[in-house]
Parts: C-alpha cells; sequence; structure tokens
C-alpha cells in the first residue's frame, strides 16, 4: 500500500482557512469509533472545547460536508488539537470530573452502542461463558500452565462477580432514579497529566465507569501496592467539581469488584487468542492474581470512605 501524501491530502480536502488558532492535526479510522453518531460527537467536542474550554480534540468536515474522507479504500476523520493549552492548574480528576459535569444528561437514545443499560447481563454472559469453560477444563485430564492457574483463581474471582452483580441488580430496586448518563472513556487511563480528550475513545456510560477504571488504574500499575493519598487525592480531586451521590458510589464499588481484568484475560485465552499470546496471557493471570489482595484493600478503603453511603459484602469490611 503506497503511503498517501498527507499534507497534499489535507490542502485539497479541507478547507482550512477557517482555524482561528494554531492547531496540530491527525487522521482517526472511522471504524475506531466507538460510537458512530459522529455528528453529534463533534457537536459535543466543538460545545466542550470552545464554549467549556475543555482539551477535547476536534472533528474536522472536508469540503463536502462530511467528517469521513476515503482515503486507500478506508474512511478516515481529520482530528485537530489545539497546540496552546489552557488547562493549567487542573488534575485529571478535576478534569474528569469537568467533562462529567458538562455532558451530564447526553441522551443516551442518540447512542445505541452505549452499554449503560446493559452491564447486568453483559457481566453475567461473560461469567456464564468462562463457567463453562471451567468445567470443561476440569473435567480433562491435564490443562495448560494458564488452565491450571485459572482453574485455582476460578472460584474466588466467580464469587466477586456474583456479589458484583448482585449489587448491580439491588441498585435499580434502591435507585429507581438512575443518575444521568454522561459522556465517558471506553478505557479511562488516569494518567499522571491532563491529556487531550479524544471523541474516537468516548463512551456514553454512567461515570461510575471511569471513576472505577481510574481507581482500578491505581492499584495495577504500581509494583507492589497502591497508595492510599493517590486514591484520596484522585477521588478528593474529582469530588471538588462534582460530588458523588450514593447511586454513584454504589455503581463505582460494584465495578471495582467485578473481577474485569481477570474476565478480559480469560476472554483473551479461551476464544480469541493464538499461540503466540499464551505466555503473555499466563503473565497477566497472574498478575491479576497477585493484585486480587489489594484490590480487596482497595474496596475496603472505599467502604470506609463512605461508611453509611454504602452497603458492601462483609467480607470486604474489615480487611
Amino acid at each position: 500500500m503506497n503511503m498517501p501524501d498527507w499534507q497534499s491530502l489535507v490542502e485539497n480536502a479541507y478547507d482550512l482557512q477557517i482555524m482561528d488558532e494554531p492547531v496540530s492535526l491527525f487522521f482517526q479510522p472511522i471504524n475506531r469509533f466507538y460510537h458512530q453518531n459522529l455528528d453529534l460527537l463533534a457537536q459535543w467536542a466543538d460545545y466542550l472545547n470552545v464554549e467549556k474550554g475543555l482539551p477535547i480534540c476536534r472533528l474536522l468536515r472536508n469540503r463536502e460536508g462530511q467528517f469521513g474522507t476515503e482515503i486507500n479504500g478506508e474512511s478516515w476523520v481529520l482530528m485537530s488539537r489545539e497546540q496552546m493549552r489552557r488547562d493549567q492548574g487542573i488534575t485529571t480528576g478535576m478534569m474528569l470530573a469537568e467533562l462529567h459535569l458538562q455532558s451530564s444528561g447526553i441522551d443516551v437514545r442518540a447512542f445505541p452502542e452505549s452499554p449503560a443499560n446493559s452491564r447486568t447481563k453483559d457481566w453475567e454472559d461473560r461469567m456464564d461463558a468462562l463457567e463453562r469453560k471451567y468445567e470443561e477444563c476440569l473435567s480433562r485430564k491435564s490443562q495448560s500452565a494458564f488452565e491450571q492457574i485459572f482453574l485455582n483463581n476460578f472460584p474466588y474471582f466467580s464469587g466477586c462477580a456474583e456479589n458484583a452483580i448482585q449489587m448491580n441488580v439491588d441498585g435499580f430496586i434502591d435507585f429507581p432514579n438512575q443518575d444521568p448518563v454522561c459522556i465517558g472513556h471506553y478505557r479511562y487511563s488516569n494518567d499522571d497529566h491532563v491529556v487531550d480528550e479524544n471523541p474516537a475513545l468516548w463512551v456514553v456510560d454512567d461515570r461510575s465507569r471511569d471513576l472505577a477504571e481510574g481507581l482500578r488504574v491505581l492499584v495495577w500499575r504500581t509494583a507492589k501496592s497502591y497508595h492510599e493519598p493517590d486514591v484520596f487525592k484522585f477521588l478528593d480531586d474529582y469530588e471538588s467539581r462534582y460530588p458523588l451521590t450514593e447511586h454513584v458510589i454504589y455503581n463505582m464499588y460494584g465495578r471495582l469488584l467485578y473481577p474485569l481484568a481477570f474476565v478480559e484475560c480469560c476472554e483473551r485465552y479461551f476464544f480469541s487468542s493464538n499461540s503466540t499470546d499464551q505466555r503473555e496471557l499466563e503473565l497477566l493471570l497472574r498478575h491479576c492474581e497477585e493484585k486480587a489482595e489489594d484490590n480487596e484493600q482497595l474496596l475496603s478503603l472505599l467502604a470506609q470512605r463512605y461508611d453509611g453511603q454504602l452497603q458492601v459484602p462483609e467480607w470486604l469490611i474489615k480487611q
């Protein structure tokens, strides 16, 4: 495949005279957008960037008025990123809160890919599929190294998932008035510094999604145990801009209780991996096993922080 002349392509296909500020440009494949309603994504990106001053990459239309431009048989979107940053003094927790707050109440019906209303069923289906693999591995006389680790740990992680699913079910009963959804991320990275938001990675969901992932990252990326001050700072910074409701706390806790990393690792092994991935997945599964205690400590810490606002499984109250 011949690489296109990107500069000539941009000059010919786009009218960039309307740009008031210096920007950096990059192309994003349309099939890498989680949501496909590009018109509405662009409206939200413009609003959050121009009106609210948040560091958001914007989608640019070509001369034909379309977001998609055909390049080598694939459709791409030209994106712009401001070169002058306006986020001095804002932390990642504050930035996340602003994104959630300013997009709160976004119409989930315009984004049919949203997982907001299917979380419980999705969790159940995924655990059911892994349970079938568990029974299948048990019935065999020999297992791979990965499968041995899987067999040793599945009962524990399955129990965590059952508790998380029950919290989800109880949440719909205890909180009939659901919190509004907002713009979040497919996988929130909780970087050490504020980065420009890419709408291709946005997911319309409730805000507990990003909060749980942000805390999970703090546990996952440290060599040993996470640092409590990092957890408190992230939550304090977030809540200084957008306080948590009991429902959000409840959902966040349930998401952290659900063993997402374990589930995704096992799904890759059983349903989509090739032979070259197996050693990598074995190491990843061992890491899930090693981090289980740290995650329990995090859950216990949150139970203490939100005491009186949250009912948690008894086995997590005193760790």
